[in-house]
């Protein structure tokens, strides 16, 4: 298990959701606090509280456009890349567990919370990280 794996599942032990756990792992390492990750992603655990996509899905979006995504609003190329990792990550996603909705994902669990085993699988979802 990558270092990412483990420190998002001790912050996930700890009481974030989802989303803040996959976010705050990586944040550092462009620029953003632990306070300002954790804060970006407080509204989308359970799937912004409606079983909707999962807060992990979405905490490795937010990342993905910190990484790829445009920093001005006429950066075309950058926003290409980020819509085309999009795409990928969101179907190996989907491929991996069955769905990327998080009431999907619990009832594919036997109406279990998956929680733990998608916040450290998520990595694996994008082969170009």
């Amino acid at each position: 298990m990558s270092n990412h794996a483990e420190k998002s599942l001790a912050l996930f032990a700890a009481g974030c959701n989802c989303c803040q756990a996959v976010v705050a792992a990586r944040a550092g390492e462009f620029g953003v606090s632990d306070e300002t990750a954790l804060a970006m992603g407080a509204a989308f655990g359970g799937g912004m509280r409606r079983g909707e996509v999962c807060g992990a899905a979405v905490g490795g979006l937010m990342l993905l456009g910190l990484k790829y995504g445009a920093k001005s609003p006429d950066d075309q190329a950058r926003k290409a890349v980020a819509n085309a990792k999009t795409i990928e990550f969101m179907d190996a996603f989907k491929a991996k567990y069955g769905s990327y909705l998080c009431r999907e994902l619990i009832k594919n669990n036997g109406g279990k919370k998956i929680c733990p085993v998608v916040i450290a699988g998520r990595r694996n979802c994008l082969t170009t990280w």
